[in-house]
């Protein structure tokens, strides 16, 4: 009864109910449907329209034209317009596998970030974006290397370099001190941990490690910023993290 509800409402191109109906039944073709004129009009629901088109990975193959229009204007710098190109970016990965394209949207997003102090989180998701693409995403290893110096992007764009640049090129070191740096300004804690645990404990130094306890059990919050009844709960899941990280390390720099 369900099943038949939800196809009802898909019908008339509801995409939440498309995109229940694919979840409990498996078949694409209505979500498909629904998704090409929501890709179509794009507005302000295409960024959920390209993630949900990236969640159907080759299934969502015929909608790659679709995706490829709904790019903004190469002159668009403002955080909409980034943070949507790099959905479409994501999606076009996903569903075609193609990384010529996906890779020219990526440049495109941080080239057009450089030129605003206002995207810096823009970069950020570009970067991890980016990530995605494994050994396919070198060509951005200069602008991600770029991004490095910015607290804020400094995690995701470590996390990246990882996945995509050349290993015997990387100062991991130095990936590993930015990380750490990142988490010491709560700039993007979480993040941090994401780039130290992609790294390893062979990336970490033993400055890097009591960094890293000092982070772990400091008297002082890592986490100041942001909602404020969730800034406590939020830091405890970092220092959590961080004393995982450290454990995992120390293991096996004993091993």
């Amino acid at each position: 009864m369900a099943v038949a509800a939800l196809r009802a409402a898909a019908q008339q191109d509801v995409l939440p109910a498309a995109k229940a109906l694919y979840d409990l039944t498996d078949d694409p073709a209505p979500l498909l449907r629904c998704l090409e004129p929501e890709l179509g009009r794009g507005g302000w629901d295409l960024r959920d329209a390209a993630r949900t088109a990236a969640a159907l990975g080759s299934r969502g193959a015929a909608l790659a034209p679709l995706l490829r229009g709904a790019l903004s204007d190469p002159g668009k710098d403002t955080t909409s317009a980034l943070d949507t190109d790099t959905a479409l970016a994501e999606a076009l990965w996903r569903v075609t596998g193609d990384p010529e394209p996906v890779v020219a949207v990526l440049a495109s997003v941080f080239d057009r970030a450089a030129q605003s102090q206002w995207t810096r989180w823009s970069v950020a998701r570009a970067a991890r974006a980016t990530a995605l693409l494994g050994p396919a995403g070198r060509p951005l290893t200069a602008r991600l290397e770029a991004a490095l110096d910015d607290p804020v992007q400094a995690p995701a764009a470590a996390l990246a370099l990882v996945a995509v640049a050349d290993p015997a090129a990387l100062d991991h070191a130095a990936l590993a001190s930015a990380a750490l740096a990142s988490a010491e300004s709560d700039a993007d804690p979480a993040g941090a941990c994401d780039a130290l645990e992609a790294l390893g404990g062979a990336a970490l130094n033993g400055d890097h490690l009591r960094r890293l306890e000092v982070l772990a059990d400091g008297d002082a919050r890592v986490v100041r910023s942001g909602v404020e009844s969730r800034i406590i709960r939020q830091d405890e899941a970092f220092r959590d993290r961080a004393r995982a990280l450290l454990a995992t390390f120390r293991n096996t720099a004993m091993s």
